[in-house]
C-alpha cells in the first residue's frame, strides 16, 4: 500500500544520502555564494539561470539550489557551495553575470552573499 511505498521511498532516499556524503569530500557545510534578486517573471528568469550552467561551473559553483520565499515565486535566491573565493568573487562582478540577469529579467540589484563554512 501507500505506506509500504513510503517507506521503500524513505529507505531509498536515506541510502542515497549515505552514499553521497561517502563520496563527497566537502565537509558537512562548505562555504556558500547566496544570491538574493528580485525578479520580474520567475517563469523567464529560470531558462536564462539554467542556460548560465557553464558559467558557474568555470567559477566552481557547485550543487545549486534555487528557492523563493513562500509568498512570492519572483523573489528568488540561489546557493551554491564555493569551492574557491576568489572565483565566487569573480563571477559575481562579471559582464557574463550581470548581461545573463539583465536578459532574465532581474530588478534593481541583486544581493551577493559569501558565507563561510557551517559552525
Amino acid at each position: 500500500g501507500e505506506i509500504e511505498m513510503m517507506r521503500l521511498f524513505l529507505a531509498g532516499a536515506v541510502v542515497s544520502l549515505s552514499v553521497v556524503s561517502q563520496v563527497s569530500a566537502a565537509p558537512a557545510g562548505p562555504p556558500l555564494l547566496v544570491i538574493h534578486q528580485m525578479v520580474a517573471d520567475y517563469a523567464k528568469w529560470r531558462p536564462i539561470y539554467d542556460a548560465h550552467q557553464s558559467a558557474r561551473d568555470e567559477a566552481g559553483l557547485t550543487n545549486c539550489h534555487v528557492r523563493s520565499t513562500t509568498d512570492n515565486p519572483n523573489d528568488v535566491f540561489v546557493a551554491c557551495e564555493m569551492a574557491d573565493l576568489a572565483k565566487a568573487k569573480a563571477f559575481t562582478a562579471s559582464k557574463s553575470l550581470a548581461d545573463a540577469m539583465k536578459n532574465a529579467g532581474v530588478v534593481g540589484k541583486p544581493d551577493f552573499y559569501f558565507l563561510g563554512p557551517e559552525r
